[in-house]
């Protein structure tokens, strides 16, 4: 067309601008279609969820018990997460009130199983478990969870600030209490060192936080709720010397006095543990002290200590 002098060669150059503006705008709306497309999806899906019914509800002669000592019994309780797989057998467990328990196992014995159901995040397939005598089903679930305090082996934290994460623990708490409760976690300082200190945004996971720094967070949060019931999965990541024994010092404050749960994974951090339980394919199968069980020389807790004595004499030589 420019040729033949029908088009000139500005209004050639002007309509490939103004092509090159469509294209843009109609590849985002392209984009958009597919972008809605899978929010349709996602919503489905988050709609499903809403609208799914608990299976763990409050039974309807539930009541609220705002006091109790910590005492926990378990009485011939079997649970299996489907019927046709037990995993937990028969176990029968007394652990006094402000007691530490430590639970030993390889992976996959049932530990975890265990603790999960003291705060009925899991309903026992047959038997009883009670605190202070009282069934866990007889606690209206809210009550029963404000007793229990949880600190998971990778902490979770949530996209918000430092002070937000703490206030976790307890929802109507002061600053003062906040701040007491950092103290008392050793987190106090670090955090203090921090961009805005508590009003610090520490990202989606604790991303800006280093795992040292995360833990002691978490066990900040549990500071403050102050439940008389402790159940802690001893961390795995490995530390510093230095926040390992900030981390531990902080430990010893939190579970004096409470009965605490302790799922362990390194054998040498629960040496003066009241008792050490030890799971094996779902059962338990030892219990005493440490000196006690390492009496047992054929028996699984000293096969397991001598396993992670030798791998980290190993380690030393090296």
């Amino acid at each position: 067309q420019v040729i033949y002098g029908r088009l000139t060669v500005g209004e050639l150059a002007a309509f490939y601008a103004y092509l090159g503006m469509f294209y843009n705008p109609l590849n985002r709306l392209t984009e958009l279609n597919i972008l809605l497309a899978n929010s349709q999806s996602a919503m489905e899906r988050i709609f499903e969820v809403f609208n799914t019914s608990p299976e763990i509800t409050d039974s309807a002669t539930a009541k609220d018990f705002p006091f109790i000592k910590g005492e926990i019994r378990f009485t011939h309780v079997y649970f299996g997460y489907e019927r046709s797989k037990t995993v937990l057998k028969d176990i029968n467990l007394y652990i006094p009130a402000g007691c530490t328990v430590a639970l030993v196992g390889p992976s996959g014995a049932g530990k975890s199983t265990f603790v999960k159901l003291v705060p009925r995040l899991y309903d026992v397939s047959s038997g009883k478990i009670t605190i202070d005598g009282r069934d866990t089903q007889d606690f209206k679930l809210g009550c029963l969870r404000r007793h229990i305090a949880t600190v998971p082996q990778e902490p979770i934290l949530f996209s918000g600030t430092v002070y937000e994460n703490i206030l976790f623990g307890k929802q109507n708490a002061s600053d003062k209490e906040v701040q007491a409760a950092a103290l008392s976690a050793n987190a106090h300082d670090f955090i203090g060192k921090l961009p805005k200190g508590y009003e610090t945004e520490i990202g989606e996971g604790g991303l800006k936080l280093s795992g040292g720094q995360r833990q002691r967070i978490a066990l900040a949060r549990a500071f403050l709720k102050n439940a008389p019931i402790l159940i802690l999965d001893e961390a795995t990541s490995s530390l510093d010397s230095k926040t390992e024994n900030m981390i531990q010092e902080a430990l010893k404050r939190l579970m004096k006095g409470r009965t605490t749960i302790i799922i362990a994974h390194r054998l040498s951090t629960i040496q003066s543990a009241d008792s050490i339980v030890v799971f094996h394919n779902g059962e338990i199968v030892e219990t005493g002290n440490h000196e006690e069980l390492l009496q047992h020389s054929y028996g699984l807790y000293r096969q397991l200590y001598d396993e992670q004595f030798n791998k980290k004499v190993a380690m030393n030589i090296e």
